[in-house]
């Protein structure tokens, strides 16, 4: 198998749909750079993930650090950045060790964690739940790094925005409403005490760990802590309608009560519209964007329900 074939399609689609100018020079040396760092980690690459969409993963043995994934996010991608700032700077006990980075081609090497065939939901939650106690108030140095929260919402919006105008299409038009929401719920949040936070913390990327979990693929944001718990919350009711008395008691599970209640769903909101938005620039398929738009209706109902009852 030739390392071409270890980029999946949607990694492709995204890279050439955001990055066109860089992405062809990158994929021309991709060879010789994956076998640079072969040699340079002593890892032996045994395979990868098919699934992945803004980067490629390799699995193997290093000789230094026995089992190990390599992550290549290209280096001109911002999130390369991000992502190493956060394993390098979040407190979570809950990270999974970051062992070396290679900026040239732009990877990180990972600690390997098996995928257990049946998730154990109760884990995963009470791993989110701790993040609370181990929340970093956000300094200057992370503002250098990380975005706040609430430029990303507004830079993806007005793009989602533009494109509902430009298209006109009706299958995700009715996305404007929340997106409308959205900005409205988020200037409530002026004011409020800022975090250094994952910002990705959903169940996939929350791996079993002996009697807890290790957390990959951060994002990084400076938010509120509340939307720390958003990204677990929306994926939670993304595929799978749950009724509303589960889905309060799941946010009440990670909260712990340590945040108002309208607190938690209002970001909870936001944060599922923001994603909604950036499937117009993640190489999303026509269904998945329709799919995102009524998926984030989907969470303003579920807001509705609790918060005015």
């Amino acid at each position: 198998m030739s390392y071409h074939d270890y980029i999946s399609e949607a990694t492709l689609r995204y890279l050439m749909q955001q990055y066109p100018e860089h992405t062809p020079g990158w994929l021309e040396t991709f060879t010789d750079e994956v076998q640079r760092l072969e040699d340079m980690w002593k890892v032996r690459v045994e395979g990868y993930e098919r699934d992945s969409r803004f980067g490629t993963i390799l699995y193997g043995e290093s000789e230094i650090y026995g089992r190990v994934a390599v992550k290549i996010v290209p280096w001109f991608s911002p999130r390369l950045r991000g992502e190493v700032y956060c394993y390098q700077h979040l407190p979570y006990r809950e990270m999974c060790p970051l062992y070396a980075v290679d900026d040239k081609l732009g990877a990180m090497l990972l600690k390997y964690v098996t995928v257990p065939e049946n998730a154990d939901a109760a884990k995963r939650e009470a791993a989110i739940a701790a993040l609370y106690d181990q929340r970093r108030i956000a300094n200057e140095e992370d503002a250098q790094h990380i975005p706040y929260y609430e430029n990303v919402l507004a830079d993806v919006s007005a793009n989602a925005l533009n494109e509902i105008a430009r298209t006109g299409d009706k299958g995700y038009a009715h996305l404007a409403l929340s997106i409308d929401r959205a900005e409205k719920a988020m200037a409530l949040f002026a004011g409020s005490e800022r975090c250094l936070i994952h910002g990705d913390a959903h169940a996939f990327n929350l791996l079993e760990q002996g009697d807890s979990c290790l957390m990959i693929d951060p994002l990084g944001y400076i938010a509120p802590f509340a939307f720390e718990w958003a990204r677990y919350l929306g994926t939670a009711m993304k595929e799978r309608p749950l009724p509303v008395e589960e889905f309060h008691a799941l946010v009440l599970r990670l909260t712990r009560h340590n945040a108002p209640l309208e607190e938690a769903l209002r970001a909870f909101a936001i944060d599922t519209t923001l994603r909604a938005c950036n499937t117009f620039i993640e190489g999303n398929t026509y269904e998945e964007i329709c799919f995102a738009a009524d998926w984030a209706r989907r969470a303003w109902d579920y807001y509705d329900a609790l918060v005015n009852t």
